[in-house]
């Protein structure tokens, strides 16, 4: 007598899983993996450019999974938003504000000269990262609230040494402090983002140290200059008492 078959439904294959950016491995440092990331996508975009940028040569420069970057960041746009906000703030670092008040209307106008030419130099990246951004119009960076709010404290402080120097009748009386920082930044700015083609152009090493240092005391001059150039408040001594004339 044959045995009897028994046959069994086969229950269906659920689909697989939908695959998501991977979330982080346990043990990994989020803190420590966001920071390599986005240190190499300064490098990576300063570089390349947003368009050119690639998430994959990001991972790669971090050493990280590919996923784990839109894990952190969500998209390539987010990402290049918050290496443009590390570059902001790098810069502001360097523009101590609260130091300045203590100086002196005339020496804390120098150091806010000297400090924000100086940030320029010591980061490369910064003057890439600017002028890309201004090739885009901005258009990444317009509704990053935090880039603006940095700059609050800055142009505060320069209101109150403008403010300072015209009680002591040192500064002239009509200062915008945002059109002044503006100028004072382009001081810097230009230098640096003009270095290889002026250097050419006119047959000099604009990286030299000597040249650097003596550009550094002029345009710390030019600034403090332009500040003392008349128009001290009403009562005040103004710039021709000071000399005796």
């Amino acid at each position: 007598m044959l045995p009897s078959l028994v046959t069994t439904r086969q229950r269906p294959k659920s689909p697989p899983a939908a695959k998501g950016p991977p979330a982080p491995r346990s043990g990994r440092d989020p803190v420590r993996t966001r920071e390599k990331i986005l240190k190499a996508a300064v490098r990576e975009f300063a570089q390349r450019g947003y368009a050119g940028g690639r998430i994959e040569g990001i991972a790669r420069r971090s050493g990280v999974a590919k996923g784990l970057v839109f894990h952190y960041f969500g998209s390539k746009e987010g990402l290049y938003v918050a290496v443009q906000e590390r570059m902001y703030e790098s810069l502001r670092r360097r523009q101590d504000e609260t130091q300045l008040g203590g100086l002196g209307p005339v020496e804390g106008m120098r150091r806010l000269v000297i400090d924000t030419f100086r940030g320029f130099r010591e980061m490369p990246e910064i003057i890439r990262l600017m002028n890309e951004e201004n090739l885009h119009q901005a258009r990444h960076i317009r509704g990053a609230k935090a880039i603006p709010a940095l700059y609050n404290p800055l142009v505060a402080a320069i209101e109150g040494l403008i403010t300072a120097g015209r009680a002591q009748g040192l500064f002239r009386a009509d200062v915008d402090p945002v059109g002044f920082y503006i100028a004072l930044s382009g001081l810097g700015y230009f230098y640096m983002s003009n270095r290889y083609t002026l250097g050419t152009v006119l047959q000099v090493d604009l990286g030299d140290e000597a040249r650097i240092a003596a550009y550094e005391e002029m345009i710390a001059d030019m600034v403090v200059a332009y500040l003392q150039g008349g128009g001290a408040l009403p009562g005040g001594p103004g710039l021709s008492g000071l000399s005796g004339s």
